[in-house]
């Protein structure tokens, strides 16, 4: 997927000023911002436990293997959980956005708005395909669990979570006055 233009600013179209926007319809973009902090926040605490996982592989190395099988397995299955609520939660603010937000700014937005809103739509797609990644890996590592399956979940972990800030900051910047000046509500 081509997740390097996807993370170069230089590549993403930019939306207008528009002019007589509100205080009011300013917040619209900041609860959009509130809405992205606590998805942020949430794979924050995907990472963490990811780095509890980490540690403990490292502590177990040391152990028989069913020792070090039994309480990977469990600690695998508990970020596997976690992360799983967090990429299903992710899914749906995509999927709302795309089949209620970005038709609305399609069909009332100006050529700027609606050349963002087509980038934005990209970027789920891709997005999509890193969830989809993870959900994989993350089974992969459930039903195998070692440091060479954990790298390869962490990897994809942290490439989604890379393209997720770098979608978010710029989905922020460019709707901010366009999600209330078009009257979308969040």
């Amino acid at each position: 997927m081509a997740t390097i233009t996807l993370l170069d600013d230089s590549t993403r179209p930019k939306a207008p000023k528009l002019e007589g926007v509100t205080p009011r319809q300013e917040m619209t973009g900041r609860h959009l911002k509130a809405v992205h902090r606590h998805h942020l926040m949430q794979m924050g605490e995907v990472k963490h436990m990811m780095q509890q996982v980490e540690a403990d592989e490292t502590k177990l190395a040391d152990l028989g293997a069913a020792v070090s099988n039994l309480q990977m397995r469990e600690s695998y299955r508990l970020f596997g959980n976690l992360c799983g609520q967090e990429c299903q939660m992710l899914n749906f603010h995509h999927s709302a956005e795309d089949q209620m937000v970005f038709p609305v700014l399609h069909e009332c937005g100006n050529v700027g708005i609606v050349q963002v809103v087509q980038r934005l739509m990209q970027e789920h797609l891709i997005i999509h395909h890193y969830i989809e990644e993870l959900a994989a890996n993350t089974i992969a590592a459930l039903g195998n669990p070692g440091p060479k399956s954990f790298a390869i979940l962490r990897e994809t972990f942290l490439t989604l979570e890379k393209l997720i800030r770098s979608h978010f900051k710029y989905e922020e910047t460019e709707l901010e006055q366009a999600l209330g000046y078009y009257g979308i509500e969040f």
